[in-house]
Order: C-alpha cells, then sequence, then structure tokens
C-alpha cells in the first residue's frame, strides 16, 4: 500500500482498485512522500465516499483545512461512535470538516449565525446534542474560542444525518424538514386535546420514536404501499374518536404541505400512540 498524496501527518490517500481513498491514522504520513509504503499499524480509518463530488470536496478540505482542524473532526466522530454506540456515514467527516471550518471562520470574522431550530433539536434529538455539547466543548478548548450552543444544534443535526438509516449522510435540508414535521405534529396534538405533553412519559418516548421514522419517510418522499387492516382501523376508530379526529387533522396538514397520503396503517398507528399519550396523562 502505497502513499500516492500527503495532506498532512496524519492524513494521506493511496490507490486501490482504481479509486482514490483517503487513509487516516496519528503520524501515519510523517517524513513519508509519495510512493512511500504506509505503516499499515498506524492505520485507524479507511474511506471512499460514494460521491464523486463529496470525495473532490472533502480532499478540497484537505488541502485547505490546518491540520490541527481535521484533528477535531477525527475526535468527534470517534466521540460520536463512542457514545452512540454505532458507526456514522463516512461523509459525515465532510460534513463536519466543512461545518467546522466555516464556523470558525465565522467566529473570527465576528460573524454569528442563530440556529433556528435549538428548541426542537434539544427535544427530539437529546442524545445527538449532548454530543454537540461536548463537541463545541472540545472546538473551543483546542481552537481557543467561544462557539455558542447553536453550533451543539448544527452538529447534532450532522450526527442525525449520519446516523439515519438509509441515508447516504448528505442530506441535512432532509433532517432540518424531519425536525419541523415533528414539531408540527405534536403542536396538533397540543392544540387538539389542549394539553401540555409530558416529554418524560415513556408513551411519549415511545411515540417520539414512531414519529421520528414517520417523519424521515415523509420528508424523503419514501412511501409505504397504501391499504392496510381496514377492519381493524375501523374498530380503533370507533373505539378512540378524539385521537381519530387528531390523526385526520395531521393527515391534513401532510397533505397539504408535503403532498403526502397518509397510509391506513400509518394513521391507525399514529392513533394508537395517541391514545397512549392520553391514557398516560388521565392514569
Amino acid at each position: 500500500m502505497q502513499i500516492s498524496k500527503v495532506f498532512n501527518n496524519n492524513v494521506v490517500a493511496i490507490q486501490a482498485n482504481g479509486q482514490e481513498q483517503v487513509v487516516m491514522g496519528r503520524g501515519i504520513a510523517f517524513q513519508k512522500r509519495p510512493g512511500d509504503a504506509i505503516d499499515q499499524a498506524r492505520i485507524e480509518k479507511v474511506f471512499t465516499l460514494e460521491s464523486k463530488e463529496s470525495h473532490e470536496r472533502f480532499v478540497h478540505f484537505l488541502n485547505e483545512m490546518p491540520a490541527a482542524e481535521m484533528d477535531t473532526v477525527k475526535e468527534i466522530v470517534k466521540l460520536a461512535e463512542t457514545r452512540l454506540e454505532k458507526s456514522v456515514h463516512d461523509s459525515l467527516y465532510v460534513t463536519l470538516a466543512d461545518h467546522i471550518h466555516f464556523a470558525l471562520s465565522r467566529y473570527r470574522d465576528g460573524i454569528i449565525i442563530r440556529n433556528p431550530l435549538v428548541w426542537e433539536v434539544k427535544r427530539f434529538y437529546g442524545p445527538e446534542f449532548t454530543i454537540g455539547k461536548e463537541a463545541v466543548a472540545l472546538i473551543n478548548e483546542r481552537h481557543d474560542v467561544k462557539l455558542d450552543e447553536d453550533e451543539a444544534v448544527a452538529i447534532a443535526l450532522h450526527l442525525v444525518n449520519a446516523t439515519m438509516s438509509g441515508a447516504k449522510g448528505e442530506n441535512l435540508h432532509l433532517v432540518t424538514e424531519m425536525t419541523r414535521a415533528t414539531q408540527a405534529i405534536l403542536t396538533i396534538i397540543t392544540y387538539h386535546f389542549q394539553i401540555d405533553l409530558d416529554e418524560e412519559s415513556y408513551a411519549y418516548s415511545r411515540f417520539l420514536t414512531h414519529l421520528k421514522y414517520f417523519v424521515q419517510r415523509l420528508a424523503s418522499g419514501e412511501k409505504i404501499k397504501q391499504g392496510g387492516d381496514e377492519t381493524l382501523f375501523e374498530m380503533v376508530k370507533l373505539r378512540y374518536p378524539d385521537a381519530y379526529e387528531c390523526v385526520e387533522k395531521i393527515a391534513g396538514l401532510i397533505a397539504t404541505k408535503y403532498n403526502y397520503e397518509v397510509s391506513t396503517d400509518e394513521r391507525l398507528y399514529m392513533m394508537i400512540h395517541i391514545e397512549n399519550l392520553m391514557k398516560e396523562r388521565r392514569s
């Protein structure tokens, strides 16, 4: 395995199967030049981004970013995989490199951008937001800056994006829309029943998990087949009329805003979850 390009002491490129791959490892390129062999014991990460555009963007960042910034990116990815106990999409290296580099540039230029989704991300993506706060603390310490909570929100959204089932990790607009759709659905429930939802309850936690998968399909345009158990749907509809009316309001909003027809099965499960929310509140 020979080096084709040296970006810094910790990152190099190699050619493998006709493709350029990025190889990371502490000190892997120390006193190395193109053509030299890699010390395989130092390899920490090898990847090829699926999109040519993403690969070219990443190579651009590797050429332009200070090595210390890329080391921070690596640490945050490692932190995320440890805390979430699962791997993330390789494109997180690209999106985080992009975000952190320009966040530091904006800070030094005195430009502050407020994130409008602070409250929603705290509510819906608690683990990712906690990691985002740890990441911001790491960035502040390593780069002598004082980034705030808004940056933790942005990093959290990148993490959600990079761990989404079936996603390629480069659809941050989709994650943002998912967050807004979730908030819209919960707002309808709150106003329909004229209550404040208990966000610490087990029923709320289960419903929020269900909503995450539902709004992911919604925002990505992925449809499930129509149909379902009509008999069971009618039975639940008659048994839980308030939950049914609420779900019809939700389905109406979704049809109008997203041009998405909520299926019988999706409405059925939503009714059951909403009724469970109400039962837990009454008990």
